[in-house]
């Protein structure tokens, strides 16, 4: 199969990738399709991919996040090869509809859920948003929750819309030797994630247990929050945005994974966590449920509840063994679900039945 993967249209996105993003997550599934014997052409930014894809030098294109991305695409579109095409941005998988498109939804600037992410453009995202939705063979929802969504705002196209969740490369991300109550939070550090809360119950807990918060991500609150950590007297440790190729670490030896946030879609941090046999704690975001059977394999708490948030954090720190159960049935479910190598499959699946629908005048 020939596929082509236009990649998401920010300025800041680029190949090979080496931080958190898209960027990882379609570079591991390109290797992965790669892999399996698939003609593989990557419509990016910049056109070199290390020992991974078969890509032309004459396909690239400056992406820019705006509107003269549409315009870069629709000069250089005679360029693409795939008999499939799979994009991940309204405004790059726009100029071709009318071809075999997949499209993956990762922009969630339009839903209710985010108003912490409106702005002046979002109505104009949301117009080519759904065009999209309303032209593209396949729309690929990244949790149960955000399919419902897509599907009540086109209910004529239904079956159009497919949960396929986000994936993690269990290979990479592996059990390691848990420090003793080292809990860990990996994410961007805004509003949204609301790591205050997890700070201010730890404080109230530290008396109770000697435990250290790991804290990995850059923001806008990084000195708020250091010094609200500072204040609940707790041990703490801020690490700055590193590596993606040094993250295995820093889950592989936490024993619980907290995600406190309002607000996600399907967060990759947590199948990194799961993969890597920690115990999660994670809020009732978007894809959460998808990912964890609350009291089985980790814990879902009520967004912004403190006090089912300290009870969980309470259970786990007082029995090792659960963190343990917890960890390994997550692992578990990431390498029946959650791997790039199901993940992979899944969407061979779905390239082939547009591709048969096509055939076939569907």
């Amino acid at each position: 199969m020939k596929i082509t993967f236009i990649s998401a249209g920010s300025r800041i996105d680029y190949f090979p990738p080496v931080k958190g993003g898209i960027e990882i997550l379609e570079y591991d599934l390109i290797r992965e399709l790669k892999s399996k014997g698939h003609e593989i052409q990557l419509y990016a930014s910049k056109s070199v991919l290390e020992n991974s894809v078969e890509i032309g030098s004459d396909i690239s294109f400056d992406r820019l996040h705006n509107f003269f991305s549409i315009l870069n695409c629709y000069r250089k579109k005679n360029l693409l090869k795939g008999e499939i095409l799979h994009a991940h941005y309204p405004l790059t998988a726009f100029p071709f509809l009318g071809k075999p498109l997949v499209y993956t939804e990762h922009n969630w600037y339009n839903l209710p859920e985010s108003n912490l992410h409106k702005t002046f453009f979002t109505p104009i995202f949301s117009f080519f948003q759904n065009k999209v939705y309303r032209k593209a063979d396949r729309i690929i929802a990244l949790s149960s929750e955000i399919k419902e969504i897509i599907q009540k705002k086109v209910p004529e196209r239904k079956e159009k819309v497919v949960f396929i969740p986000n994936f993690v490369n269990s290979l990479v991300f592996v059990p390691q030797k848990k420090e003793k109550n080292h809990i860990l939070f990996v994410g961007r550090l805004d509003k949204e994630k609301n790591l205050g809360l997890l700070i201010e119950v730890l404080g109230e807990l530290k008396e109770k247990f000697d435990f250290e918060l790991k804290i990995v991500g850059d923001g806008p609150l990084k000195k708020k929050l250091e010094l609200q950590a500072k204040k609940a007297g707790i041990k703490f440790n801020f690490f700055g945005q590193v590596k993606h190729s040094e993250l295995p670490f820093f889950f592989g030896s936490a024993l619980i994974f907290v995600l406190p946030s309002f607000f996600e879609v399907m967060p990759v941090v947590v199948l990194e966590a799961m993969s890597s046999e920690c115990a999660v704690i994670a809020s009732d975001a978007f894809g959460i449920k998808d990912q964890i059977d609350s009291g089985k394999n980790g814990f879902v708490f009520e967004k912004g509840n403190k006090q089912q948030l300290k009870e969980r954090l309470l259970e786990l720190l007082s029995n090792p063994s659960l963190c343990s159960e917890f960890g390994k049935k997550a692992r578990e479910k990431v390498l029946n679900e959650f791997d790039s190598k199901v993940i992979a499959r899944k969407l061979e699946k779905v390239y082939a039945e547009v591709l048969e629908e096509r055939k076939n005048g569907k």
